[in-house]
């Protein structure tokens, strides 16, 4: 396993996340294999493909009304020839000022790579929620929480008493 094979993942995966959050998404599908699977949402959303991928992210989250935050850290990768795996530490945030919509949560993304005429590339894609927690933008007041694949709590919380 070569350190430079590390250095070069790690920088694949930062320039996934940076481009994301700037929306340049057909960029960001240079990174991916054709190939590539994607599983968000603790897997709930699902994508084959490299154009399929791109197309997603642009419907949800082309809207210039939609700021995201997504920073990976404390990456453990591991390199076997021309493929490898990646875990990372997922801290994100979506700010949607119209619909008076924040979201903040964290999670582990899980990836695989393959090393295609000497570039890494993204094979796979995806992460496991650890929690995600909704607030109104204008007065930060949490609406709900969810804690992994659990059902998300609302608030305030219909078994709270009147007034508290």
């Amino acid at each position: 396993m070569a350190p430079d094979d590390i250095d070069a993942i790690c920088r694949l995966k930062y320039a996934y996340f940076r481009l994301l959050d700037q929306k340049r998404f057909n960029e960001l599908g240079e990174l991916l294999t054709d190939d590539v699977t994607t599983s968000y949402q603790s897997g709930d959303m699902r994508q084959s493909g490299r154009a399929a991928v791109v197309e997603f992210l642009e419907k949800s989250l082309g809207d210039p009304g939609i700021v995201t935050m997504h920073t990976g850290h404390h990456p453990e990768v591991d390199v076997s020839g021309s493929t490898a795996t990646g875990r990372w530490y997922l801290e994100d945030r979506v700010i949607v000022p119209g619909a008076d919509f924040a979201l903040c949560g964290t999670a582990i993304y899980e990836d695989r790579y393959v090393e295609v005429d000497g570039t890494w590339r993204i094979a796979h894609t995806g992460y496991e929620r650890i929690y995600e927690e909704h607030r109104r933008y204008s007065t930060g007041a949490v609406t709900s929480v969810r804690i992994g694949r659990g059902d998300a709590v609302t608030f305030p919380h219909p078994d709270a008493p009147a007034g508290g």
